[in-house]
């Protein structure tokens, strides 16, 4: 099941996609301009005979003469099946949408870096049918960003800076810096960047540092009341988080979806029920049968 610190590190692009130009230009070297518009696009790849293909986080890049599609994957150690699996995604993303298909993983660990960005060759020895070649974002490349007027130009990119090298000796250096840039900008998305953030650091010494810092700061989020409230808003966050997947990958498969499914997939609290339904969902033949 992905962690918090897997998600955080593909759905940073996400929350801000001006960032994958900028760090396929800056940090990984691909001399692409600036596109006319950045596209979200559906991360499910599984086609009408069930095999699934999830992505971690997939976008468009649009040019005026032409579409790149960027797939981000998080990887957070090796695995074989893993690389295979980038493979068929790259494939398949070629076929289906007649593009230049480019791979970024993005790791915490420089060990885990050095082994995803060898290539993955498909065939044999001495005759590759197919090499794929990813980009790779880890600590040896993503800048340590330790100066407040840099974090705070590009606040989404000093967030990355601060996941990826939350194991580093710099860590307690980057946060302090990320959370004076926070005050920089307005107080409601700060909030929400901050739990991305300590969300993303995952367990240990890092998240501890960033929740005292935030406890200290201009704008204190982890109160006494919001804490309280924070477990029960979780629960119900992951419930409609599940019922929203849910949705997604119907909607993708092409499935009817009635007024009457919807409102009972969507108004189900029970996390157990929804994961079933939501591990179902890519094979059924009619949301009818799914809920069953």
């Amino acid at each position: 099941m992905p962690t918090a610190p897997h998600e955080a590190l593909h759905r940073i692009f996400q929350r801000r996609t001006e960032l994958v130009p900028r760090v396929l230009r800056n940090e990984l070297c691909v001399p692409l301009p600036d596109p006319v518009k950045v596209e979200i696009m559906n991360v499910d790849l599984t086609d009408l005979e069930p095999v699934p293909r999830w992505v971690d986080s997939l976008l468009m890049l649009h040019y005026p003469d032409r579409q790149v599609i960027v797939a981000i994957e998080s990887q957070t150690n090796r695995s074989e099946e893993k690389r295979r699996r980038w493979a068929r995604y790259v494939a398949h993303l070629h076929d289906i949408h007649k593009c230049g298909v480019l791979l970024i993983v993005t790791c915490r660990s420089l060990a885990t870096a050095r082994w995803a960005e060898k290539p993955y060759e498909v065939g044999l020895p001495d005759w590759h049918t197919l090499t794929v070649r990813p980009l790779v974002l880890g600590p040896d490349n993503v800048p340590v960003i330790l100066d407040r007027d840099q974090a705070a130009a590009d606040i989404h990119f000093a967030i990355l800076s601060a996941v990826v090298h939350a194991r580093s000796r710099q860590a307690d250096a980057i946060l302090e810096v990320l959370a004076d840039a926070l005050r920089d900008i307005d107080k409601q998305e700060a909030v929400g960047l901050a739990e991305f953030t300590e969300s993303g650091l995952g367990r240990g010494r890092a998240r501890q540092l960033w929740r005292k810092l935030m406890a200290t700061k201009t704008y204190p989020y982890i109160s006494e009341l919001r804490a309280k409230g924070r477990e029960e808003g979780r629960k119900e966050g992951r419930a409609e988080g599940e019922a929203n997947s849910i949705l997604l990958v119907l909607e993708g498969r092409g499935l009817a979806i009635t007024e009457s499914h919807r409102k009972r997939i969507t108004s189900c609290t029970d996390t157990g029920q929804l994961e079933q339904w939501l591990l179902r969902a890519g094979t059924v033949l009619t949301t009818d049968e799914l809920l069953a």
